[in-house]
């Protein structure tokens, strides 16, 4: 992250200093609560994403896109399998409870972030439904795969050594597998998946390991962001990933900032450019089993605009 970025953070963080102070006692909480919850998620203080959205953002009372997302979806449609791939600190994992016959995957790759995982799992009220990956997921098994964190801003490991380029990257060697090595089949076949997907480029490689479960879904409905950019870094075409997603879904962008409107999308050339001028696409796509009516699956607080 810039200087500019990290000045900005911390003078944030001290106007809402009193606030967390009165919250938690001290302005380098260990352990936080999101907003609308009562579990407690841990984290590490001095990772600049952490500060943002797990002790800044709920002071604000804010609720990001994935999170209302994970929340209103798992409660409409109480899923067989939750699959949130791409973890984090278990912002979405841990910021939920589960209805009572839902399975729950979590699959998290950096391995600084495995023992904060841990903690937050143990003290889950649903801790037995959920199941914890530690690994790269990817479209085929391997070992000894490259990734590449910022200690200092968790949010862009990746796989990718072009997205984690500073001086102070840390690089490890991790082991990768198949979402459906590990979700059993007999979960997924004739029932409800719900899945949530930000993995820096690598959503075309897990979509390829994928397939088999969700062919064999009645439906399966996902929150997946879209980076062409990260997408093209990780060796795959935006266009071509495009429009494997159309062969499978239908295929809706969020389109305010809560992303509880959307909009449909039908032809690559639709899709939003970032505010940057380098012809990047950059947006949060709604996936949902191809011919599926939204009425059949789309909670009441979302709309099609």
């Amino acid at each position: 992250m810039s200087l500019g970025n990290t000045l900005e953070r911390l003078a944030k963080h001290l106007v809402l200093a009193p606030r967390i102070l009165a919250r938690y006692g001290c302005l380098r909480p260990r352990r936080v609560r999101l907003t609308d919850c009562q579990h407690w998620v841990h984290i590490d203080p001095t990772d600049g994403r952490a500060v943002k959205k797990f002790i800044l953002d709920p002071i604000r009372g804010r609720v990001s896109p994935p999170l209302a997302f994970w929340r209103a979806f798992n409660a409409h449609l109480e899923p067989s399998v939750s699959i949130d791939v791409g973890v984090n600190y278990g912002e979405c994992l841990f910021g939920t409870c589960y209805p009572s016959a839902t399975r729950v995957f979590g699959f998290e790759a950096n391995p600084r972030l495995i023992p904060y995982l841990e903690k937050s799992l143990a003290g889950h009220p649903d801790a037995q439904r959920i199941t914890l990956t530690h690994g790269l997921v990817s479209d085929h098994a391997a070992q000894n795969i490259p990734f590449y964190v910022d200690p200092a801003w968790s949010g862009g490991a990746s796989a990718i050594r072009a997205l984690n380029d500073g001086p102070g990257t840390l690089s490890f060697h991790i082991a990768s597998r198949t979402l459906d090595s590990v979700i059993p089949r007999v979960l997924c076949e004739g029932r409800r998946i719900l899945f949530k997907m930000d993995i820096e480029g690598y959503e075309p490689r897990a979509f390829r390991g994928f397939w088999d479960s969700l062919a064999v879904a009645e439906l399966a409905v996902g929150f997946v962001e879209f980076d062409s950019c990260y997408i093209t870094a990780a060796g795959d075409s935006p266009e071509e990933y495009f429009q494997r997603l159309q062969e499978r879904f239908d295929v809706y962008r969020t389109h305010d900032r809560r992303g509880q409107t959307i909009l449909p999308v039908r032809q690559y050339s639709s899709l939003p450019l970032s505010r940057a001028t380098d012809g990047r696409v950059h947006t949060d796509l709604i996936l949902a089993t191809r011919g599926t009516p939204p009425a059949h699956w789309l909670p009441s607080t979302y709309a099609v605009g």
